[in-house]
């Protein structure tokens, strides 16, 4: 999904589970007095409605094409105490700070899309003293569960395949080698499709203040008593969000918003009785990967999504904090048509130079025209 699609936005501007509830923070906060910041804006739903609620000013910002939908709404409903501006917040430049910053930075699971350091950066340069945050907290949240039909459909499904081979009069194909990528996947997804059992009751693995807080990583453990006997099949995990004393959970239950919780599989199901004890340690840096590792009786399993592709060599080096990276034939090229983005030449110029500099990577008009324009597009 790519948040330059305006369509994308659908799923949140109809979130009414969502939205009603950051209205009700917006309304605890808002006074004829407040200038307030909708960071991420979008199509710019809760900036407007804080203008709706009475704010002074509202400035939305939004580093996507997508602010210009939200400038026309604001202009079509004689909003005028709203500005837009198609800027990332570490680009802004903003001569004033704001009583409240309103945002959705909170990816599934919290840290996923990896938003919360630019709402830490938006809080230190535009946060005036004393200024709210909506939302100001978060918490991730997990519970070991049976799921089996989910379990069998993303992980344990990988294996043989003999219903399509034996229409062909083939023997059956062994596709077992995909199974330990798909043990070591996180699947995203609704909580009626998971159709998990809870084995434990759900148990907070952190929490986060997002008016302190200058990392958003993960780095922790908990022990969980299971109350169920079942097999286990891995963790569903999701977040809550406060806003104004109110906390709103992503789990689904007993309502579901846009966010989506995750499913961490097991490489092997575990049999568990209740009273029996299952240790859970979670950890990712910012912009890496997760791992998960589950403890049963002295028995340890670790997954990562690092091992949820194939480990190539190359893979492996250009991973390393030592790697010493150096361009390619396609990097050349990209660094040479970005020195010459200069505004003396229009993008047809710059196709046929780039041509002329690398006929063997770009042998066609077509495969030049696209990197200029890919270039240009982000860059200019």
């Amino acid at each position: 999904m790519s948040y330059s699609d305006v369509l994308a936005h659908r799923s949140m501007t109809f979130d009414g589970v969502r939205n009603a509830a950051y209205t009700d923070a917006l309304k605890k906060v808002i006074t004829p007095d407040t200038t307030v910041m909708d960071l991420g804006a979008g199509l710019g739903l809760h900036g407007l409605i804080a203008a709706r609620l009475g704010a002074a000013k509202v400035y939305l910002v939004e580093p996507t094409e997508t602010i210009e939908v939200a400038r026309k709404v604001a202009a079509d409903n004689q909003l005028t105490q709203v500005e837009c501006f198609h800027s990332r917040v570490e680009e802004l430049k903003l001569d004033t700070r704001v009583d409240v910053i309103v945002s959705v930075f909170t990816g599934n699971f919290l840290l996923t899309e990896d938003l919360l350091p630019s709402l830490f950066y938006a809080r230190d340069q535009f946060l005036a003293p004393g200024g709210r945050m909506i939302p100001d907290r978060g918490r991730m949240e997990v519970v070991p569960v049976c799921a089996p039909a989910y379990y069998h459909k993303h992980v344990a499904a990988w294996g043989n395949f003999p219903e399509t081979c034996a229409e062909q009069g083939l023997p059956a194909l062994d596709y077992a080698a995909m199974r330990a990528y798909a043990a070591n996947s996180m699947n995203y997804d609704t909580a009626k499709r998971i159709a998990a059992d809870h084995l434990a009751t759900p148990v907070s693995l952190m929490e986060l203040d997002f008016n302190t807080a200058t990392k958003a990583e993960c780095d922790c453990q908990v022990d969980v008593a299971i109350e169920h006997d079942g097999l286990c099949h891995g963790w569903v995990g999701w977040f809550q969000i406060y806003l104004e004393g109110e906390w709103l959970s992503t789990s689904g239950e007993p309502e579901a918003t846009h966010w989506c919780p995750v499913f961490l599989p097991l490489a092997e199901p575990i049999q568990v009785q209740s009273g029996e004890q299952l240790h859970f340690a979670l950890k990712r840096a910012e912009l890496g990967e997760w791992t998960w590792t589950t403890t049963h009786a002295g028995r340890q399993q670790r997954q990562s999504t690092f091992l949820s592709q194939p480990l190539t060599p190359a893979r492996m080096l250009k991973n390393s904090d030592n790697y010493q990276p150096a361009l390619n034939e396609r990097g050349a090229a990209a660094r040479w048509l970005l020195s010459r983005m200069n505004g003396s030449a229009s993008v047809g110029d710059l196709t046929k130079q780039l041509r002329k500099a690398f006929p063997e990577l770009l042998p066609s008009d077509a495969e030049a025209l696209r990197l200029v324009k890919e270039l240009a597009g982000r860059f200019s």
